[in-house]
């Protein structure tokens, strides 16, 4: 319906704007504008009307976002993650156009970077947007916005919507720097994962004075633990759950992947058709012989992985369950949609992508990220399947107790917050997660001695910066340093030795410590395969120079020691082990192993698990670093512990005493011991 133009409209038109009047549709909703308003590709340069045939599992995206606008929820979340080619990207430019030209409020619309505005603006928004709306085109200059100074600007993604009384702004824009200059009501970002974290987290500030303040993340999730995956984690946690019409078993399609697909041999779906294996072919048991491999021939269909009942992929056929529904009272929602629960997607293309992706990994990663919606990318290292399968080899509960005959290690992530992570290391393929906690950088020193202590912990590593005063005066506690009250010059040369409370000690022949109970960390070794060198960490306290150990190492081969840990020959990794008896052998299971997940677990285990995906990932594949800057912290607090086995594997937890060794000149004797 169209709302009528009064004679006050025209007058104050005529006085208060340009002089055009538009006759704005009487739209209630966002639902309402896109069923009546909107228009979409409908192929061969046709255009029809917006529909939710054959993808039903956008309604609940849109009902939720008309819920929060009508209800005024301020701040609210919305992540839509799911695979490719449904109607994302249509369904959030549409949004905009909701937005501004029915709410007349103002919309930002981020994408990694501006190279990526000119596309959006000359494929997406003019031609499938506002060329498709005529009252949205007659109000809308594309080019043209308004600062929140009142200036008007030329820009690129930039569009002006009025009616000649009421005007409102959008903007694509692109954040490949710090967003300034505009303020929004509703911001939407697209292709989070090429979103720099840093750069993401400005968003919100754009909308500080608006009363609406919602934000909507929409995209496929290309990268395991980061990005859009990681907004999906974050959220609700929506899952599609499609229940069996005769024996009412519950599924989630992607997760059941590739069972959930069959092939109808008699040319309609039958109970006694074979389902889609791991190996691209059709069998009737998973060790059974092959029935069929696929053809484009063939009928492909949907059904239950207990009975094998074809399923109803339509609205009737599904419900969402929020595996986290504690996250929407804090109005943040997530969905998670797949290629397999749109049914508008040919299922025979999806199995066609499937059987090349089987032999062909950067097919497989395609297929993941597009139609599994569940991705997996060649440059993680970590995935969800490997932690997993590092969490049910022996499955165990975190508790703060040191098993007999184990040996624990540590590592202190430090910054504003702070992370402890503490294995505890059986043999070269026997470690478990000890236990891990984050902790308040005023509270870390006094709080990391007491883990040590209660955890029996031999050897703690941490990074040397940011918390450098606190790293220092770890160190100085657990290596019973801080009892000095004279300190001796940095011993130099080969003949340079010295014992200190507690059993470390240097030998300059060999430049190493010994009886290491904690050394700060600097990633001063850029080559790799340069090793690790130790040193003194030097520094002016209380009047005294002191120092304390240093362990100096390549930032990749220490995260890379870590992440090899959870990696076996199925993943390309081959490590030797030497056995009790001296027979040397390959490990084939992970060497570190993850505690279960149950009832009432510790979110900190969730958390380990974010981290590690997070921070596996290289920037170019097998070639570039491991990612830095994002939520990798756990992941680098377990490096650090692992180093600390490698180096401090000799150290044992003992009371501190004092000792002396060797015969030292005055110059080199420690004053009081």
């Amino acid at each position: 319906m169209t709302r009528k133009v009064s004679v006050i409209d025209r007058l104050d038109a005529g006085v208060h704007g340009d002089g055009r009047v538009v006759q704005v549709p009487d739209v209630g909703s966002f639902m309402q504008f896109l069923k009546e308003e909107a228009r979409v590709p409908a192929g061969h340069g046709e255009y029809g009307p917006y529909t939710f045939d054959g993808r039903e599992a956008l309604l609940e995206f849109v009902e939720t976002i008309d819920r929060v606008l009508a209800k005024g929820i301020k701040d609210a979340t919305l992540s839509l993650c799911g695979g490719a080619q449904f109607g994302k990207s249509t369904t959030e430019l549409l949004l905009g156009a909701y937005i501004t030209g029915i709410l007349r409020q103002n919309w930002g619309f981020y994408l990694p970077d501006e190279e990526l505005v000119q596309g959006m603006v000359d494929t997406k928004l003019r031609p499938d947007i506002i060329d498709q709306i005529d009252w949205f085109a007659q109000m809308t200059q594309v080019g043209k916005a308004v600062n929140k100074s009142g200036k008007a600007v030329n820009r690129k993604g930039a569009f002006t919507v009025t009616d000649g009384r009421r005007q409102s702004q959008g903007m694509i824009l692109g954040l490949n720097k710090v967003p300034t200059s505009f303020t929004f009501d509703v911001t939407t970002l697209d292709e989070v994962d090429d979103i720099k974290p840093a750069r993401e987290k400005f968003v919100r500030g754009r909308m500080t004075s608006s009363k609406v303040r919602l934000m909507a993340k929409i995209g496929t999730q290309r990268v395991a633990g980061r990005g859009q995956n990681k907004a999906w984690k974050d959220g609700s946690q929506g899952t599609m759950i499609h229940t069996c019409p005769s024996c009412r078993h519950e599924q989630n399609l992607e997760e059941s992947w590739p069972k959930c697909m069959r092939v109808a041999i008699g040319g309609s779906p039958a109970t006694s058709d074979p389902f889609l294996t791991l190996t691209a072919d059709f069998r009737h048991a998973e060790d059974g012989p092959s029935v069929a491999v696929h053809d484009p021939s063939h009928h492909y269909y949907y059904a239950c992985t207990s009975c094998g009942t074809a399923l109803d992929r339509s609205r009737n056929g599904f419900r969402w369950v929020h595996r986290r529904p504690d996250q929407i009272r804090l109005e943040n929602w997530s969905w998670r949609i797949s290629q397999f629960g749109i049914p508008a997607i040919d299922s025979q293309q999806v199995v066609a992508h499937w059987a090349r992706a089987v032999v062909d990994p950067e097919e497989m990663e395609s297929f993941n990220c597009d139609r599994k919606a569940m991705p997996e990318s060649s440059d993680q290292k970590l995935t969800p399947a490997i932690l997993t399968r590092s969490r049910t080899l022996a499955p165990y509960d975190m508790t703060m107790r040191l098993r007999e005959g184990c040996t624990g290690f540590a590592g202190l992530d430090t910054g504003r917050r702070c992370w402890f992570f503490g294995r505890e290391v059986q043999n070269a393929e026997s470690k478990r997660v000890l236990h891990a906690e984050t902790i308040a950088l005023g509270n870390v020193v006094d709080r990391t001695v007491q883990l040590c202590a209660l955890l029996g912990i031999s050897c703690l590593f941490i990074d040397q910066n940011p918390a450098t005063d606190e790293a220092r005066t770890i160190a100085l506690r657990l290596n019973g340093l801080d009892e000095l009250t004279q300190w001796p010059p940095v011993p130099e040369g080969k003949d340079g030795h010295f014992s200190a409370p507690g059993g470390l000690k240097w030998d300059g022949r060999t430049g190493t410590w010994s009886g290491l109970k904690c050394a700060v960390v600097a990633f001063t070794v850029k080559k790799r395969g340069a090793g690790i060198r130790h040193g003194f960490d030097q520094f002016e306290k209380g009047g005294h120079k002191m120092f304390v150990p240093l362990i100096e190492c390549n930032r990749f081969e220490m995260i890379d020691r870590a992440v090899r840990e959870f990696l076996t020959p199925s993943e390309n990794v081959a490590e030797v082990i030497a056995g009790a008896d001296g027979t040397r052998r390959m490990r084939v299971n992970p060497a570190m192993q993850l505690p279960r997940k149950a009832q009432g677990s510790s979110k900190v285990i969730d958390l380990i698990d974010e981290h590690l995906l997070t921070g596996s990932e290289r920037e170019e594949g097998d070639l570039g670093d491991y990612v830095d800057k994002c939520e990798n912290h756990f992941l680098l607090a377990n490096a650090y512990s692992a180093l600390a086995e490698t180096v401090g594997g000799s150290a044992k937890a003992v009371h501190l005493a004092v000792e002396r060794i060797g015969r030292v000149s005055r110059r080199q004797e420690w004053g009081g011991l």
